[in-house]
C-alpha cells in the first residue's frame, strides 16, 4: 500500500507501472497535490504518513495553519529539533503583538526549538522556505532522494488573500525548489479533484492524491500524472 511516500505495491490495473512510476517520484523528487471534500483529520493521517515514519531518516518541514496541533500531523517518536524537523506557522496578515497570541501560547508544546511564527507576503514565505531547505541539505551534507518531505497546509488561506495568478506562481516556485533536492512536498486542497481552483493547479503537480469516505472507511487513491495510471482506491491507514 501506499504509506509515508515509501510505498509497496497498490492496487492498479497496471501495478508495474504504478510502482516504477512511484519510484522515480522518490529518485528525482515529486510535489503531490492531495484532494478530497474530507474531514481535516483523514488529511492530518495522509500527511503523517507521507512525512515518514519514525524511524525514517527524514528531514521534515511543515507549513501549518497557527490553529493546527502538532502532534496531529507529527508521530511521537520523531525527533523535533531544528536540524531533523522545522515548523513554520505561517499568517497571511500583518498580525499586531496585541492582537496575536506569541507562538508558545498558541502552539503549545514540548519542544517548541523547531517551530516559529512567519508574517507578511507569498514573498517573504517564499525565501523562508527556501533558506530551510537550503539548511536541511547542508546539515545533511547534500540531501539523499525522498530524505526531505514537505507539507504545505496553507494553501486555502493563500487563496483567500491573494489572486490565483501569484499563488500559482509561488507553488511552482516552491515544489521546484524542494525537487532541485529531490525531496517531496505535498499540498493540501480541500475539495473534489474537479474543483475549478484544483484543475487550475493540478499541471504543477507530478501525481494528485484524492481523498475520501466510503461507508465507515476512508481510502485513498494515488494518481500518476506523468505515467497516467492509478493506483485505484485503497484504505487510509489509521
Amino acid at each position: 500500500m501506499v504509506s509515508g511516500g515509501d510505498t509497496d505495491t497498490a492496487v492498479t490495473e497496471d501495478t508495474s507501472t504504478f510502482q516504477l512510476g512511484l519510484d522515480d517520484l522518490k529518485r528525482r523528487g515529486s510535489a503531490l497535490l492531495v484532494v478530497g471534500s474530507v474531514p481535516t483529520e483523514l488529511y492530518s493521517r495522509a500527511s503523517k504518513q507521507m512525512l515518514g515514519a519514525p524511524d525514517e531518516p527524514r528531514r521534515r518541514l511543515l507549513v501549518l495553519n497557527g490553529s493546527t496541533p502538532l502532534d496531529d500531523r507529527l508521530d511521537s517518536g520523531v525527533e523535533r529539533s531544528a536540524e531533523w524537523t522545522r515548523v513554520v506557522r505561517y499568517a497571511t496578515l500583518e498580525r499586531s503583538a496585541a492582537a496575536s497570541p506569541s507562538p508558545a501560547a498558541a502552539v503549545p508544546s514540548a519542544d517548541d526549538t523547531c517551530e516559529r511564527w512567519i508574517d507578511g507576503g507569498l514573498g517573504r514565505l517564499g525565501a523562508e522556505l527556501a533558506n530551510d531547505v537550503t539548511e536541511f541539505d547542508t546539515l545533511a551534507g547534500g540531501l539523499s532522494p525522498a530524505e526531505l518531505r514537505v507539507a504545505f497546509d496553507c494553501l486555502p488561506s493563500l487563496l483567500s488573500r491573494y489572486d490565483r495568478d501569484h499563488v500559482f506562481r509561488f507553488l511552482h516556485v516552491m515544489t521546484t525548489h524542494v525537487r532541485a533536492r529531490d525531496g517531496m512536498v505535498h499540498v493540501w486542497s480541500p475539495g473534489d479533484r474537479e474543483d475549478e481552483v484544483n484543475r487550475l493547479l493540478e499541471p504543477l503537480f507530478d501525481a494528485v492524491v484524492e481523498l475520501d469516505v466510503e461507508g465507515s472507511e476512508a481510502r485513498q487513491r494515488w494518481c500518476l500524472r506523468r505515467k497516467d495510471v492509478s493506483s485505484g482506491w485503497f484504505p487510509l491507514e489509521s
